[in-house]
């Protein structure tokens, strides 16, 4: 059954309606493993194209960029029907990339699925992308199943024996079970006692019901076999992939074949006379069949008594022996005799075909058909659309740092809602769009159906009225009739054609055919327009075309509403004042099959779905609700940082266009973030470099329509500081001669003391301890809570009342909006944050005595208030509360200016002197702060915010520069795919780019080598080509960003040493690259640079032409 087709319409609203009998789905995998091959196998199941031509023609890929490149990049959903005996199922599929560049669009698919395909491919087994998919599924709470794919490879690549084979793709699903292993041990770690003993016991309860189950199903005796033979009876299959659970389908797309464990249980077991049971328990693992005494057992211990496991005889070896003979005998009687065995006809065509492939996919896809084994797996081991939990509810509704018990009681009423999954009228509707996609007006298939005429109507404003164009169908007429020698109609006599009356005619007709080209070039364009289409899943109630709907933004708050609302709805007058809610109409409801939208007249529950007139008010994702005490679904999961910059150009009559093109690009992708510059450009940050031309090439071909101008990236870097070095360049220790005697001594604690007209300031700068840094960069969302629930610190009332009156500062102490925030942290918040301050505490003692106590005395994060930088407060006659307690109002003539002290922090460290960009590692330690005397103190402090925050911000900065000061660069983690022949050219093109190699190592199995590096971004540009150009494309790179690493080269240096002098000369001509770095920063951000235009000024020659 088709589900696009229109005569099945009926029965696909029959099949929308049952919820439990949908499935939602997405394919997850590494790059280049299968998926969209797989998804075109599942597509020509249901007719939408031949099967010929499955796991070629890429369905599911519609963009231009994605035939070239031979990569997924965006994710597609397909409605297919299944039948499974009298029951009938939607499955709603997903094929997601595979790219680390599209990992946004990873996200997006899972979060509106309940289950997913994992595919493997057997040959490089299991990779980095392929563990970030396994660990998003985990975090999403969806259930996975797995594809080991590619098994043609083994056969006909690798020539691998039978038993090799097996060996081999029994290792790959052990890696994979071994990291499924550990994910769930780090869940389990970071559970409390109560989660973990509510799991118990929902775990006995579900296993209890289902060994009730088995036992029924088992036929009688069967217990008995397996207490005999040792068999372990405890299921993991909520955990493990374990092929005789039936969650593993062995299969190669690309030839069109896949089965299950269950497939071959059901046939040997009468051929064989043996249980199905027992074969199902025992085709995978370390079993054979021994026929001693002239009875066949089957027995527990192959590899011991080297005999073939079951796996081996009964399967590995009939499907090499299909290999065999298409591939290599290539013998036409024999391949009929064997299709005859395998019940399989083929037709005489095919049988005579040279074309051995065309042969094999045919055999192959007859005997082990691949798309009934996959969806018959994902049918019974894939839970439905009706099956979410009140764990994964609560999870969608509410944040982690946030309790579910602070929510509204009508909101917390919701969480029913989800699990009932009700399609009734009176249901609170509840709609998730995870993502908007921009699809051209001819995909639409109601837009095929209006036809020419319903084209007009709708969207061209005829320039000619009725009237005229009868006249000039009368004149056209009459025309031809003088042109062909007939009379006027007023006399009989021939009349001639006159000069005048040609060029009429003529002009006349240059008319007519000029609307008719004009109406062709616009009805074409029309068909070309992109419209915004959201791709949403229905969680609740039933939504219908021309429905009006609250669209709620990601930061909705249904406790700021609640008080509000009246009979369920808020008022224009209040939905004008808060920003997060807008009421929108929606236009169009649309079933997705793949590069084609149909028509739909309502969604139900449980279904995904395409929704047309909401991209007015949606910027990437929201939540659509009947209600607007709904919250907001949580944030989705990233897993790849925007860290490439460029900025866009255009010319000055093109900017509009510019503009509105820019606004559907950060609509229609995830991931990109769109951006207007305080210098007047507009930047695009994108996760890598395919990610950029792809954005490019939409804003240039799809939604801008202009050609625009790129700059050269723009790369991110990080300020900081290092403790003195104690040895040069050369590695020669600096004592003795080596000790530089130009610079003067000075405090070797590096304090800057300044005393001016607003006061004393004197600090001093430190470097981070390395783990301290890098907990305060892994918690940026919890220090941005702690800097929230702290709160601002505020004079005493004595105090207060004398600034409020100089200087026009307010200050409420009674302002409870911190203890509100706090009452509102979840549980799990409060305990993250005790934790977290632990660990600095930690992290602090193991760094030394100097940083004893320092967790305490944290006044600030910085840049942003949650960054990797500290402000530590030591000034003896200010003991304002740290960062970890509450804010309360302090009795001393500072606390009136804490707030703005702390802006001048927050500015110094979002730019630092060096490019002015963000520090990184930096504690600025406060040693003593006061304001100047006055003698009158009822005029005491005449001081301006403005002036604290630039005392704040000078001091600071020049605290920066006292210090060493490094430069640190954003940086891949590279992970390569390359085979043996070519590795070293590989080390060649990472070492010219400032690379570093951290592993590599030898696919068991193959020839391929998996090569892990660290790469500067600054120095990617370009590098997929340059490698795939010097390994003869044998080299497939995955770019994704790690960490920030500091260039350990002072950007200022000059030979200063005996030894470096002697090495590098006074004017040191070898490049200093950290120096270079700075300069390209400072010259693109228009500030000044050290470079000189001359470098050399000697006296050039100029040699005459002779004459």
């Amino acid at each position: 059954m088709v589900v696009g087709q229109q005569d099945k319409k009926s029965n696909a609203y029959a099949l929308m309606k049952n919820p439990h009998n949908i499935r939602n789905l997405c394919i997850m995998a590494h790059v280049d493993h299968g998926k969209t091959s797989l998804a075109d196998n599942l597509v020509a199941s249901n007719g939408l194209i031949s099967q010929r031509l499955a796991g070629r023609i890429r369905y599911m890929d519609s963009r231009k960029d994605e035939a070239e490149r031979g990569i997924t990049m965006k994710s597609s959903c397909v409605s297919l029907a299944y039948s499974k005996g009298d029951e009938k199922y939607l499955i709603n599929l997903i094929d997601s990339p595979g790219h680390v560049d599209f990992s946004s669009e990873v996200s997006t698919a899972v979060r509106l699925c309940d289950g997913t395909i994992i595919v493997v491919d057997v040959i490089e087994g299991v990779c980095a992308q392929t563990k970030v998919v396994l660990q998003q599924a985990w975090k999403e709470n969806i259930q996975p199943v797995l594809v080991l794919n590619k098994i043609d490879r083994l056969i006909l690549e690798t020539k691998l024996s039978p038993i090799d084979c097996y060996y081999h793709i029994a290792q790959v699903l052990e890696q994979v079970n071994a990291y499924m292993g550990e994910l769930f041990n780090t869940a389990v770690l970071g559970k409390t006692a109560e989660e973990l003993e509510k799991r118990k016991k929902e775990e006995r309860e579900r296993r209890h019901s289902d060994r009730r189950v088995s036992e029924s199903e088992t036929a009688p005796g069967t217990n008995q076999i397996f207490s005999d033979w040792d068999i372990d009876e405890v299921d993991d299959s909520d955990l493990y992939f374990t092929p005789e659970q039936g969650n593993v389908v062995f299969a190669s797309a690309y030839d069109g074949w896949g089965f299950s464990i269950a497939h071959f249980a059901d046939q040997f077991a009468n051929k064989l006379g043996m249980n199905r049971v027992v074969l199902n328990k025992t085709l995978w693992g370390d079993y054979y069949i021994s026929s001693k005494g002239g009875e066949k057992k089957i027995l527990r211990g192959a590899r011991g008594k080297r005999k073939n496991p079951l796996f081996v005889s009964l399967i590995l070896e009939n499907v090499y022996k299909v290999y065999d003979t298409v591939m290599n005998k290539k013998d036409n009687a024999e391949l009929e005799k064997l299709a005859g065995c395998l019940g399989v006809k083929l037709p005489v065509h095919i049988i005579k075909s040279t074309d051995l492939r065309s042969k094999l996919n045919m055999l192959c896809n007859k005997w082990l058909p691949l798309a009934p084994a996959i969806l018959e797996m994902v049918v019974d081991h894939l839970p439905s659309a009706a099956s979410i939990s009140k764990e994964r509810a609560m999870k969608l509704m509410c944040s982690a740092t946030q309790r579910f018990d602070s929510l509204p009681e009508k909101s917390q009423q919701l969480q029913n809602a989800f699990v009932n999954c009700s399609s009734e009228e009176n249901a609170p509707l509840i709609v998730y769009v995870s993502k908007i996609f921009g699809v051209q007006r001819k995909n639409f298939q109601d837009e095929k159906s209006e036809g020419k005429q319903g084209f007009h109507v709708q969207n061209i404003k005829s320039s000619i009225s009725e009237e005229e164009m009868a006249k000039r169908r009368e004149e056209a007429r009459r025309m031809k009739e003088v042109a062909a020698g007939l009379t006027d109609g007023n006399d009989s006599k021939e009349k001639e054609l006159s000069p005048e009356e040609v060029a009429e005619y003529e002009r006349q007709r240059q008319e007519r055919l000029a609307d008719k080209e004009r109406e062709r070039e616009e009805k074409q364009k029309f068909q070309e327009e992109e419209v915004l289409v959201a791709f949403a899943r229905v969680y609740s109630g039933i939504l219908k075309p021309g429905q009006k709907v609250y669209v709620l933004g990601p930061k909705h708050d249904p406790r700021k509403i609640i008080d509000m609302i009246d009979n369920g709805e808020l008022t224009e007058d209040q939905l004008k004042d808060n920003v997060h809610i807008h009421v929108a109409q929606v236009k169009g409801i649309y079933l997705l099959l793949g590069r084609e939208l149909e028509p739909l007249e309502c969604a139900t529950s449980g279904t995904v779905i395409g929704i047309t007139g909401l991209d007015d008010h949606i910027i990437k994702s929201a939540t659509v609700s009947s209600t607007p005490v709904m919250p907001a679904f949580t944030e989705l999961t990233q897993n790849s940082t925007p860290i490439l910059r460029v900025a866009v150009l255009a010319n000055v009559k093109d900017l509009p266009k510019l503009r509105a093109g820019l606004k559907l690009l950060n609509q229609a992708d995830p991931c990109v973030q769109v951006s207007l510059q305080k210098s007047g450009e507009y930047v695009i940050v994108t996760a890598g470099e395919v990610h950029l031309q792809r954005c490019i090439d939409d804003l240039q071909e799809r939604y801008a329509h202009i050609p625009v101008q790129v700059s050269d990236p723009i790369v991110p870097f990080r300020e900081t500081i290092i403790e003195k070095p104690k040895v040069d360049r050369l590695n020669e220790a600096i004592e003795g001669e080596n000790i530089n005697t130009k610079v003067e001594d000075e405090d070797p604690l590096g304090r800057v003391e300044i005393n001016s007209s607003v006061g004393r300031l004197l600090c001093r700068a430190a470097s981070l301890p390395e783990s301290v840094t890098k907990l305060l960069d892994q918690h940026r969302d919890l220090l941005h809570v702690i800097t929230n629930k702290a709160g601002s610190v505020v004079a005493g009332e004595e105090i207060r009342e004398i600034v409020t009156a100089n200087n026009g500062l307010e200050g409420k102490p009674g302002d409870d909006s911190t203890q509100k925030l706090q009452e509102n942290l979840s549980s799990i918040t409060l305990k993250a944050i005790c934790e977290l301050r632990d660990q600095l505490d930690k992290a602090f003692k193991e760094a030394g005595s100097e940083w004893e106590n320092a967790v305490n005395e944290i006044w600030s994060f910085g840049p942003d208030g949650c960054g990797p930088n500290l402000l530590l407060n030591r000034i003896e006659a200010y003991k304002r509360p740290s960062i970890w307690d509450k804010a309360t109002a302090i009795d001393s003539p500072l606390a009136a200016y804490d707030t703005n002290f702390l802006t001048g922090f927050q500015l110094a460290t979002a730019a630092g002197p060096l490019c002015e960009e963000p520090m990184m590692g930096v504690c600025f330690i406060i040693e003593d702060w006061s304001l100047p005397q006055k003698e009158s103190s009822t005029k005491q402090y005449g001081i301006s915010a403005g002036q604290v925050i630039s005392l704040s911000k000078d001091t600071l900065r020049k605290a920066f520069e006292k210090q060493s000061q490094r430069l640190m660069c954003a940086m891949y983690s590279c992970v390569i795919s390359v085979t043996s022949e070519v590795v070293g050219k590989m080390y060649n093109v990472l070492g010219k780019r400032q690379g570093r190699i951290v592993s590599g190592d030898i696919t068991e199995g193959s020839t391929s080598w998996n090569v892990t590096a660290y790469l500067p971004v600054v120095e990617s540009m370009n590098f997929a080509n340059e490698l795939r150009k010097s390994t003869s494309g044998e080299a497939i790179p995955q770019l994704v960003f790690s960490h920030w690493e500091v260039l350990d080269v002072d950007p200022a240096w000059e030979p200063q040493t005996t030894e470096e002098l002697a090495h590098w000369g006074e004017k040191s001509d070898s490049g200093n690259i950290a120096k270079n770095y700075i300069n390209a920063v400072r010259k693109r951000k228009g500030l000044a640079t050290d470079e000189k235009i001359i470098e050399f000024a000697e006296k050039q020659r100029t040699l005459s032409k002779n004459k």
